[in-house]
């Protein structure tokens, strides 16, 4: 066998120990990972989240420890260097083999050979080899013995992760023996919602839709007698059922916000069961966009409708409501449109053109659109939802003389008047005192005049809106008050545009503009329609205590004060808090019933206090959270130092 051969030889046989050592070390690495976060789940259980991360992080470390064994034992690949190898472990080669490998000058190769087939020993590559691969080999046996020591259960949870595997972690060393303490939670929605069952581990709330079917489980059945476990609700205790060393107890997510108290001889436990009401479906109907009267039945009216649901849609339709006829001999007839099924979408549309010259109307016909949906709640609904419903009428020609103008709303008119002119002297009084604001304040004061002339412009939309359309006679049309209206109300626009950009002097000629067509609006010839109410006004100052007759009136008593549930809740709360440091477990249970409550009655403070009761398990200080609860519950009105309401100066 030449020199050549050997040295080949010799670098496979060391490529091949190099790629056995390198898997063994990266399995070594991948298991060391595994029982680092077994033992460590084994003295004290560790979350879901960190348990997942331990198989990528030993995949990591495995790739990591791989690599670098193979970096260190790059040499194998060149002939020189496993030559050069060869003549540290075999000092008789006296560098023959290398130069065989490396030619340099002239060298009798017969020589070279001879002088390699008398100091080449071919065990001379088993010790460093042994070494290589024993070394690996004895950290995995180890590896593997102390996995096997640990109990299944603690490897399970580190190898298959899963929500509700905290039944399985082992009780840590010197823990009393608690069937209330860990409790895994299973909580299955009902079938409309089409969720999947989710499971929580050892939760002191569960957030459910109202209806959903909740399991919760616990381990330890058989330290003491199946009897004293049990769930308390409304006075009744539900017993638990038994399954080898598991038990559990089954319940309904109610409607309201309720806590439940389980039991197991000496020992409770509280589970607060938070609620998830299903909201009807939001239903919009933007096509048509209002109600109108048409001169003749013909054309295609554009039926545009859109719905949403939180969870699911299970029907959509537009209903059509036909009225024919008048006095007292009239029809009524109701139709579905354009119905759909979304198959638990949360959202779906509906676009039609209905043919009016189709439908055999006639004049006084009267059509009343509306979009509906329902959701596919069989629980407690199902729930349903509608948009406004816009009314289409047919002109009837005999009532057209009897329709002059429609009346204008005078009280709301002269309050609006008053409203403009009052908003005028803030804007004049803030222009005056600018140079005593900030431009952050002066821009603030300006953007809240901006909101009043918002709320003032939205009133004047509305009055012309009732002078315009009086569908209950079957009236649309513009008036002359209405006219003045629309230019108050662009003027108002252009005013409130200014004041949110803090021009108030800009401002101020636009609101004179609109306080100017105003007035003029309320001066203008009023008309009454026929057929509509007449509104009376009482002088209540000449008819009081005008009457004969003497009242008979007995003895009353005083009205009870009305239920305030801030303030009870508060006057709990301020009972806790100066003992919120020694109570301990009976706190915890305390915060439990209010924040029960609270998320019915106070829903803003139930955050706070879910916040005070994770501090206090985790060991924490529960004061700062309690405060800021208490001050929640104290918060009635907000108030901050501005102008005064309708005043420019004081």
């Amino acid at each position: 066998m030449s020199a050549v051969t050997r040295v080949r030889n010799a670098r496979v046989a060391l490529l091949g120990a190099l790629a056995a050592s390198a898997f063994l070390t990266a399995i070594l690495a991948f298991g060391t990972v595994l029982l680092v976060v077994a033992l460590a789940d084994f003295f004290q259980p560790l979350p879901l989240g960190l348990r997942r991360v331990a198989i990528p992080l030993g995949v990591l470390l495995a790739f990591v420890a791989g690599s670098l064994t193979l970096w260190r034992g790059r040499g194998a690949w060149s002939l020189p260097r496993v030559a050069l190898y060869l003549e540290e472990l075999l000092p008789g080669l006296q560098f023959a083999l290398v130069t065989a490998v490396v030619p340099a000058g002239r060298r009798d190769p017969a020589l070279l050979e001879r002088a390699v087939e008398r100091g080449y020993s071919a065990g001379a590559l088993r010790p460093p080899i042994l070494r290589a691969l024993v070394r690996p080999a004895v950290g995995l046996l180890a590896l593997v013995l102390a996995l096997v020591a640990l109990p299944g259960s603690s490897v399970t949870r580190v190898l298959r992760p899963r929500p509700g595997d905290l039944l399985l972690a082992p009780r840590g060393r010197g823990s009393p023996l608690d069937r209330l303490n860990p409790l895994v939670v299973v909580v299955s929605p009902p079938a409309y919602a089409g969720r999947s069952p989710a499971t929580l581990d050892d939760p002191a709330s569960v957030r459910a839709l109202e209806g959903s079917a909740i399991v919760v489980r616990g381990r330890g059945a058989a330290i003491a007698p199946a009897e004293s476990l049990g769930l308390v609700r409304g006075g009744v205790v539900a017993p638990a059922r038994i399954a080898g060393d598991t038990w559990s107890l089954s319940l309904v997510m109610p409607g309201r916000a309720e806590v439940v108290r389980l039991v197991d001889g000496g020992r409770t436990r509280l589970l607060t069961l938070e609620p998830v009401l299903d909201a009807p479906p939001a239903v919009t109907l933007r096509s048509p966009r209002s109600d109108s009267t048409l001169a003749r039945p013909t054309g295609s009216l554009l039926l545009d409708a859109t719905a949403s649901d939180d969870i699911g849609l299970g029907v959509f339709w537009i209903e059509l409501l036909l009225t024919t006829g008048g006095g007292e001999r009239f029809t009524t007839t109701t139709r579905r449109l354009g119905l759909v099924s979304p198959g638990g979408a949360v959202g779906a549309a509906i676009r039609l053109a209905l043919r009016l010259d189709t439908m055999g109307l006639g004049p006084g016909d009267v059509l009343n659109l509306r979009a509906v949906a329902r959701d596919r709640n069989d629980v407690t609904g199902p729930g349903e939802g509608s948009s406004d419903t816009r009314t289409i009428r047919i002109t009837d020609p005999e009532l057209k003389d009897a329709i002059p103008i429609v009346p204008a709303s005078a009280a709301t008119l002269d309050t609006t008047v008053l409203s403009q002119r009052m908003l005028i002297i803030r804007a004049e009084t803030l222009l005056v005192r600018q140079r005593r604001f900030t431009p952050d304040s002066f821009r603030v004061q300006s953007q809240r005049l901006g909101e009043r002339q918002r709320m003032l412009y939205d009133r004047v939309q509305a009055l012309i809106l009732e002078l315009e359309t009086a569908t209950d006679v079957g009236f649309i049309e513009e008036t002359e008050e209405s006219k003045l209206l629309r230019v108050a109300g662009l003027a108002m626009r252009r005013a409130e545009d200014h004041l949110m950009r803090a021009r108030v002097s800009a401002a101020l000629p636009e609101m004179y503009q609109a306080l100017d067509a105003l007035d003029k609006g309320r001066t203008s010839r009023r008309l009454y329609l026929r057929g509509m109410l007449p509104r009376i006004v009482v002088d209540l100052e000449q008819v009081r205590l005008t009457g004969t007759e003497k009242a008979q009136v007995g003895p009353r008593s005083a009205r009870p004060p009305l239920p305030d549930a801030r303030r009870r809740l508060l006057e709990r709360l301020e009972r806790l808090l100066p003992r919120s440091g020694r109570l301990g477990p009976a706190l915890a249970d305390s915060l439990t019933m209010i924040r029960a409550e609270a998320l019915t009655d106070t829903p803003e403070a139930a955050p706070f206090l879910a916040r005070a009761l994770e501090a206090l398990r985790a060991g924490r200080d529960p004061g700062p959270w309690l405060r800021q609860s208490r001050r929640v519950l104290e918060r009635e009105s907000e108030s901050e130092p501005s102008l005064s309401a309708w005043r420019g100066s004081r």
